[in-house]
């Protein structure tokens, strides 16, 4: 070997040491910052040149510097996460909604125990009326109860709203970056020197997409049929979140059902699809769409169902009696009306407003028949003259129904226009009734406490009203017992979300800690790795020295 082709080997060594240093210099800076990956310089030998006595070796080499990553366990890492943060957010939801049941004293049971015990007292002083004031008193005291209820359901739903708004703006966020890192990493696929800091960047901003809504991730192809080295992204089942360097915005919009309630939708070029809980697989966007369309709307019917059977039994009876002045009976407690909603996709009249019309109402005395649940309207598939409605909590479907029928309580009537049959009605029979419960008497003396043909003064009625706190008239329960099953229903409710909650972060924690230990930074290797290559740069160093000592000789001896 000549001395020039040892010093040319000094040097390279030298150099490859040194990269080797930087490397891990850069691996130890960053082994805190979250979605670094461990880098490491991949080294090469020079090939050999023949001498005509054998083969002289050329040295070494940089090669490139490799990323430490892991796509099955990236991917892995990112699905666990999404659903962690999904069983996460409902559990916070669920809580906050059991945090709105008042307990003991406090509670709707005891509120409507002491209403029911009121009767039984104006029925032993049926003319008192300071003991017909405390009747009033103990109706209005129920009815807050039930309005700030139902005010708390009404204060989630707004919550849930503005969160998945806020949501929105960061994953619109992201996704914009994403797309821009697109951009400057196009081209790189098939390189053998990759941005490796780039790459972390990127699937950092993937990881972070992953908390609120899980995406699938698709590596890009160029017209060669290699990676071009851009991804896209997808979302519930097949929407394009991110192609190549176009991103697509999310938008939460009323539900086109039930605009009381939020949709998630991507907007492709002015065209909005939309994404459901079930599509969109994990993250937090979908535990607060799963609380909102099935916890919530559960809550928000089991609630106003207690409000609404109650009321119509207590007003039905107090129907069946006479107050002081002889009169007959009013309404001694009033609720929320009924609501119906027209989809958004209805077809319209010339004013914008959907041509074929329905209104529900609650059928009095028939309290008793009314079912926790919402309900949709559609014309019958097989008769188009008649309607079909299908009970939303169990899909029990009522089909050949003529307008003015009857369904579990409640009657609707379509008016207008003929329905089409891509029309559709959401039918909330007792959803609403909760947040709007009022005592309908002012008036200590309207109280109708004696039997229908008793004077004024009696007490019959007032203690068959004592006794409705026995009555099942609550989906065959009495107001006790359905109320102690909404409140068991609900804590059985978050007990489960809770277990769920903990299983997901378990295993997104030990995901995580698998792709820690597969593409982190250890530090103590990485020190060990710093005396490593400088003993390496060192016996360069000496390489070089000695190939400088035998050319400082060949001068000397030419001289």
């Amino acid at each position: 070997m000549s001395t020039n082709s040892l010093m040319t080997v000094g040097v390279q060594a030298m150099f490859a040491a040194q990269t080797q240093l930087s490397t891990t210099s850069h691996n130890i800076v960053n082994a805190a910052v979250e979605g670094y990956s461990r880098q490491s310089t991949r080294l090469t030998t020079v090939a050999g040149r023949s001498t005509g006595v054998g083969y002289i070796g050329g040295g070494v080499s940089v090669d490139t510097i490799e990323r430490a990553a892991n796509r099955f366990l990236t991917a892995r890492n990112n699905q666990t996460q999404a659903q962690a943060s999904a069983d996460s957010t409902r559990v916070d939801m669920l809580t906050q909604l059991e945090d709105g049941y008042a307990l003991g004293e406090q509670g709707l049971g005891q509120a409507a125990s002491r209403l029911f015990a009121s009767f039984g007292d104006m029925a032993a002083a049926p003319k008192d009326e300071s003991v017909r004031q405390v009747v009033l008193s103990a109706a209005e005291n129920l009815a807050s109860r039930f309005r700030s209820t139902g005010e708390h359901l009404d204060a989630l739903q707004t919550s849930v709203t503005e969160q998945l708004g806020d949501e929105v703006s960061v994953v619109n966020g992201l996704t914009e970056q994403i797309a821009k890192l697109n951009g400057q990493l196009t081209g790189t696929g098939n390189a053998k020197d990759q941005p490796n800091d780039l790459l972390d960047q990127r699937d950092q901003l993937i990881a972070q997409i992953s908390q609120h809504i899980e995406v699938n991730r698709v590596d890009n192809r160029g017209q060669d049929g290699k990676p071009d080295g851009s991804v896209s992204l997808f979302v519930g089942g097949g929407q394009p979140l991110v192609m190549g360097t176009t991103s697509h915005d999310l938008k939460a919009v009323p539900d086109a059902s039930a605009p009381e309630r939020t949709r998630l939708v991507v907007d492709l070029n002015g065209h909005d699809r939309e994404l459901t809980s079930r599509s969109i697989g994990g993250g937090s966007m979908s535990g607060l769409l799963q609380f909102q369309n099935e916890d919530l709307v559960d809550a928000r019917a089991q609630l106003g169902l207690l409000a609404t059977s109650l009321a119509d039994s207590v007003n039905t009876q107090h129907a069946q009696g006479t107050d002081l002045d002889g009169a007959v009976g009013q309404s001694l407690l009033s609720v929320g009306e009924p609501k119906v909603w027209a989809s958004a996709f209805n077809a319209r009249d010339g004013s914008g407003e959907p041509a074929s019309r329905v209104s529900i109402n609650r059928v009095a005395g028939q309290g008793s028949q009314l079912q926790a649940s919402d309900y949709s309207l559609r014309l019958d598939p097989a008769d188009n003259t008649r309607y079909q409605v299908t009970r939303q909590s169990d899909g029990t479907v009522f089909s050949g129904l003529d307008s003015g029928a009857q369904v579990d309580g409640f009657t609707f009537d379509v008016s207008g226009a003929p329905m089409s049959a891509q029309d559709r009605f959401l039918l909330e029979p007792v959803s609403a009734a909760s947040s709007s419960t009022t005592v309908a008497i002012t008036d200590p003396r309207q109280l109708a406490g004696a039997g229908a043909t008793a004077s004024g003064s009696g007490n019959a009625n007032a203690l068959v009203m004592q006794n409705l706190a026995k009555a099942a008239n609550i989906d065959g329960k009495t107001f006790s017992n359905a109320n102690a099953h909404l409140i068991s229903d609900l804590g059985v409710r978050v007990q489960r979300a809770t277990a769920d909650s903990a299983s997901s972060s378990s295993l997104a924690e030990l995901n995580k800690a698998q792709l820690g230990s597969e593409t982190g930074v250890n530090l103590e290797e990485e020190a060990a790795h710093l005396l490593q290559y400088q003993q390496s740069y060192q016996a360069a160093a000496k390489v070089l020295g000695t190939a400088q000592k035998l050319f400082d000789t060949m001068l000397s001896i030419m001289n």
